[in-house]
């Protein structure tokens, strides 16, 4: 019996220490490529502090940046090694000149997924650029105009959604901005009414809620997806519930067969831009390629829309000169283009002013994420960022730079006053993320937040009330970013 006991102690031990050594294989990384790095700890690296959900990811990377001060330093997601790069200089290199070497995303990639592989933020070169090049056109200036009737629509639903709520304290802002968001996107990519306005509990703001809102198993598909993606890819865990998916694939399917099958059905949507695409002599759209960007479309322009705009609600009703200030600019261009006209639009400043610092506050995402394809010298450095090796750019290190944004927690829209000239020296503001990845969506978005700003400001006032959170504090579930009590505050009829 003793000899078993001891047996099994000695067997204990050894796999034990083999454990040890394979999660900490590659911990003497950073110190052989004499690159300053965070200590990690076995199995973890240095991800505790994320993990246990005391803080956002975004702002433990930001933390971080701040503390350690240097142009770039390693880290450990786990036991795999990362570059934290927060030189704008050198994220202008990767992002943008030297983008050859960095064209693909760390993220999670699903090669066997006809749908989910042709997701054009998760697919790598070549089919990343095949994809791109076939929705471009998609997004070009003629064809927002053409969706700006359908979002207007919408716009107006909430303005009659929001009169019945007025006077109301704490009226929960950022669930109408999702309502809007669903809409907007339910109408311009899938054609049909959301409803969201009229039904309490309507279908997609249902399907919504399963993709973003905080719970432990949203967070572990997301935070896998992003952080440990050989694992999401090994095992098949997907970003987002394959259930959402399966719901939304089969609502776009039957509305694409039933436009393909009867072509005067026209609704000058997403759908009706992808089978015009189609028909292009030099681009082959499948059947999968347009599902996959709706469902995208779907995903990733919901939060967008709805936080941005909900996050800029917050800040004009906890500054109410810059909220007066945007009125008297929306009125007089109400008046010049007799109402809310997309020129008109597209001509208002300080409103273009208060969305950027919006974006320079509140980044959708904690991090740009790349995956360098083959070594790259980095320029004045010692350091070569070797293949494989995966890059993080950490949003709030660049956005919350007080070297470039002086007192960055202050919402100041006076910073994008002159835009042009924020990223001539390096990338110190990339809310969409820049070059040839950049958002390809990221004006149908801001042209939503825009129809939708203008038609709450120029009907109602906002007002803080004494549940309204100064400062914001974010979820900690969430990858993406959002406040941990929502953004309630009180509209007034003008």
């Amino acid at each position: 019996m003793a000899a078993v006991l001891i047996l099994c102690t000695i067997l204990l031990v050894l796999i034990s220490t083999l454990l040890y050594k394979y999660f900490t294989r590659n911990f003497n990384y950073w110190k052989s490529k004499n690159v300053f790095y965070i200590k990690p700890i076995p199995l973890l690296g240095n991800m505790l502090p994320a993990l246990i959900m005391k803080t956002t990811l975004g702002e433990w990377l930001g933390d971080l940046s701040h503390k350690i001060k240097k142009d770039y330093f390693g880290i450990f997601v786990f036991d795999r090694p990362v570059l934290v790069v927060q030189s704008p200089k050198l994220v202008k290199l990767i992002l943008q000149k030297d983008f050859e070497y960095f064209q693909n995303r760390s993220v999670a990639h699903y090669e066997h997924d006809p749908i989910l592989s042709n997701f054009m933020f998760m697919a790598k070169n070549p089919r990343w650029k095949a994809v791109r090049s076939k929705l471009s056109p998609v997004f070009s200036t003629g064809k927002l105009k053409q969706m700006f009737p359908h979002i207007l629509n919408e716009a107006n639903l909430m303005v009659d959604y929001v009169r019945n709520l007025a006077n109301v304290p704490n009226v929960e802002s950022k669930e109408i901005c999702a309502k809007f968001s669903t809409n907007v996107i339910a109408r311009c990519a899938f054609a049909i009414d959301a409803g969201c306005f009229n039904t309490e509990n309507a279908e997609f703001r249902y399907l919504g809620r399963q993709l973003f809102d905080f719970r432990y198993s949203t967070a572990f598909r997301l935070f896998t997806g992003f952080l440990a993606p050989k694992l999401a890819s090994a095992l098949d865990i997907s970003l987002f519930d394959p259930r959402v998916l399966n719901r939304l694939s089969s609502i776009f399917g039957e509305i694409l067969s039933s436009r393909i099958s009867t072509p005067e059905l026209k609704g000058k949507d997403l759908i009706d831009l992808f089978i015009e695409e189609s028909k292009s002599k030099n681009v082959h759209f499948d059947q999968n390629v347009m599902m996959a960007q709706a469902l995208q479309f779907f995903a990733a322009g919901f939060e967008t829309v709805s936080g941005t705009l909900s996050f800029t609600l917050y800040e004009l009703c906890v500054n109410l000169q810059l909220q007066e200030r945007l009125r008297t600019e929306i009125f007089d261009n109400l008046e010049k283009h007799d109402g809310i006209a997309c020129e008109g639009v597209s001509e208002m400043k300080f409103l273009d002013m208060c969305i950027a610092e919006t974006l320079r506050k509140y980044p959708v995402l904690p991090f740009l994420d790349r995956t360098c394809l083959r070594d790259y010298k980095v320029e004045n450095s010692d350091l070569v960022i070797e293949k494989d090796l995966d890059v993080y750019i950490p949003m709030f290190a660049l956005h919350y730079n007080p070297e470039f944004f002086p007192q960055p927690q202050k919402y100041d829209p006076q910073r994008f006053a002159d835009k042009c000239k924020i990223n001539n020296e390096g990338l110190y503001y990339v809310p969409f993320g820049d070059g040839p990845r950049i958002c390809i969506g990221n004006r149908f978005g801001l042209l939503a937040v825009k129809i939708g700003l203008v038609s709450l400001l120029s009907r109602y006032k906002l007002e803080a009330t004494s549940q309204t959170p100064r400062p914001i504090k974010f979820e900690p579930k969430a990858l993406i970013l959002q406040s941990n009590v929502g953004v309630p505050l009180k509209f007034v009829p003008i």
